[in-house]
């Protein structure tokens, strides 16, 4: 099980954040057979025709299929059944799944539009039925060749009618599912009167929401700022230095990637703020199941010495830890791997975030900063956040669904 995206643009900002170190002070508080007698599956990697073990194959004979579950198939998931339509659609029941098509050999046309885009999607489709089996994120991603002609958009839709369209995008699609069934559309974009048909890859990853305690202790921070930002409740700079309180309300900035144990770096580290940062990307949602376009570089070098993508530890974060890391500018760095909770008042979205591995961002402009995912979980543009010190720290890393 794993991910449908929405991707959501925020602040942003690759800051560095510089090293530092902030004391918590607690106050209580899964084939199928093959068609034809005893026969394998035709090809490698293509699904057997024919309904499951024992079961005939069409208008052959009465033995057992074998072979079974035995062809490659391509990329990740199983072979998917079905040809494509409503009807008969093309099922995913099992994560991550990859297929690649061609929607020049699609069935026909799905909807010529959307309820949720007034794009003309009159062109061939391909529709997929999505197996839900818990409350989670479905994130989809479609490749094409657009520099060549070739335009297929994402549409999600909770029932098989155009008015259930409940997400729409060209590329990458996200968006909390409950369990059940969904339908995903591949369909074809027409421009000026032409379907901008042609070959496509499709991949769809499934995130379960964990559900937990979102609890927050009340806490204080002693903070490197100067002083308190202007109107920030909570924050007192009448002492020597600045205290926080926590729970806080306040922006939050985008933050770069850190390196991770698995990134293969060893005992050095990137030369340059994208030196393999997608195999990073592929590694961190491989790893976290989570799926969504991620775009930010490493941390910067040259901040109190350190090297691209180093936090303020100086060692390599684990990936999970990484994928949700949240630093603030503390004075008393806490152990790596406390966990915070960071909640979008907009929405009510939390996610349980890995404190510890790095401080920042320098400026009082911001409360603290968060990963790109800790921001796409949130659906976060614009507007405070809330932070605070989780009260269960057992809670795993990622999206919480708050009980």
């Amino acid at each position: 099980m794993r991910a449908v995206w929405i991707y959501l643009p925020l602040l942003t900002a690759a800051l560095g954040c510089p090293t530092g170190g902030v004391r918590f002070e607690v106050r209580e508080g899964e084939g199928e057979a093959a068609e034809g007698e005893g026969e394998p599956a035709e090809g490698e990697g293509e699904p057997a025709e024919g309904e499951g073990e024992g079961e005939p194959a069409e208008g052959e004979g009465e033995g057992e299929g074998e072979g079974e579950g035995e062809g490659e198939g391509e990329g990740e998931g199983e072979p998917a059944s079905g040809v494509g339509t409503f009807d008969d659609p093309i099922v995913i029941d099992t994560f991550p799944f990859h297929d690649a098509r061609d929607t020049t050999g699609a069935p026909g046309p799905a909807f010529d539009a959307y309820g949720c885009s007034t794009a003309n999607e009159g062109g061939d489709a391909f529709v997929y039925r999505v197996l839900v089996p818990e409350r989670g994120l479905l994130s989809a991603r479609v490749g094409d060749d657009a520099g060549g002609g070739v335009d297929v958009d994402l549409h999600l839709l909770s029932s098989a009618a155009p008015d259930a369209c409940v997400s729409r995008a060209n590329t990458d699609l996200s968006a909390v599912v409950d369990p059940g069934g969904v339908f995903l559309v591949i369909d074809t974009y027409v421009s000026g009167g032409a379907p901008q048909a042609g070959p496509f890859t499709l991949d769809v990853t499934f995130t379960a929401i964990e559900g937990g305690n979102c609890a927050l202790q009340d806490s204080t921070l002693r903070m490197f700022w100067s002083t308190c930002p202007a109107g920030l409740a909570g924050c007192d700079d009448s002492g020597a230095v600045p205290v926080l309180t926590l729970p806080v309300t306040g922006n939050v900035v985008k933050e770069a990637h850190l390196v991770t144990v698995d990134d293969g770096f060893g005992s050095s580290w990137p030369n340059s703020f994208t030196d393999g940062i997608e195999a990073h990307y592929e590694l961190s949602q491989a790893q976290t199941g989570y799926g969504m376009t991620r775009d930010q570089p490493w941390a910067p070098a040259g901040e109190g010495g350190s090297q691209y993508g180093q936090a303020a530890t100086t060692v390599p974060l684990p990936v999970v830890d990484e994928a949700w890391y949240l630093c603030m500018y503390w004075r008393d760095r806490p152990a790596p791997g406390t966990r915070m909770i960071v909640k979008n008042p907009a929405n009510g979205r939390a996610v349980v975030a890995s404190a510890g591995w790095e401080t920042g961002p320098g400026s009082n402009s911001w409360i603290g900063g968060a990963t790109e995912e800790v921001h796409h979980w949130l659906q976060h543009t614009s507007g405070p956040l809330e932070i605070g010190l989780a009260v269960d720290q057992t809670l795993p890393f990622g999206p919480l669904d708050c009980q």
